[in-house]
């Protein structure tokens, strides 16, 4: 299933209905997946509370959804997390994927994917994006950065794991 009926799948659940009357000032905030451990169907969406600088995740797996318990969010002190804008989202999950999958094939042969980490969100700079990660079987991690209204690959970036010990 892809992101929108997934998203709209979970507004019309009744774990997220009575979540959200306690919780009106949240918004989507991101989608996570992870291809190789989750199932086609299978969704992490998180809603964002600015009140409480906090974070909830919904999971959506075989059919049931889950509610995760708020936790703080990962990013830098000063950093904002923006409302991903859905109706801007134009670049499928799956087209966002062939498109990072030719990128990598054309610009990184070398470096197989064992393990990919897809995100949509929205960053000041760049906008609604789906941001994707390849860890590498030579242990890097690829990431490239796909506009999420034109499928415009914007950034792209290729690291050692091992760069990450600093």
């Amino acid at each position: 299933m892809d992101l929108k009926p997934a998203l709209k799948k979970l507004e019309e659940s009744r774990e997220f209905r009575t979540w959200r009357q306690k919780n009106k000032d949240t918004y989507f905030s991101y989608a996570f997946k992870i291809p190789q451990e989750m199932n086609p169907d299978d969704w992490q969406m998180g809603f964002y509370s600015k009140k409480k600088d906090r974070i909830t995740a919904f999971v959506m797996a075989g059919g049931s959804v889950n509610i995760r318990p708020e936790e703080e969010v990962f990013k830098k002190e000063d950093a904002q997390v923006h409302q991903v804008q859905i109706g801007k989202v134009k670049v499928t999950f799956n087209d966002a994927m062939a498109k990072a999958g030719e990128f990598q094939q054309k610009n990184f042969p070398k470096d197989r994917s064992v393990k990919t980490i897809a995100i949509l969100q929205n960053i000041p700079e760049l906008g609604n994006i789906w941001n994707v990660t390849y860890v590498t079987e030579a242990f890097n991690t690829l990431n490239i950065k796909i506009d999420a209204s034109s499928g415009k690959v914007l950034e792209h970036h290729l690291a050692s794991v091992f760069s990450f010990r600093k």
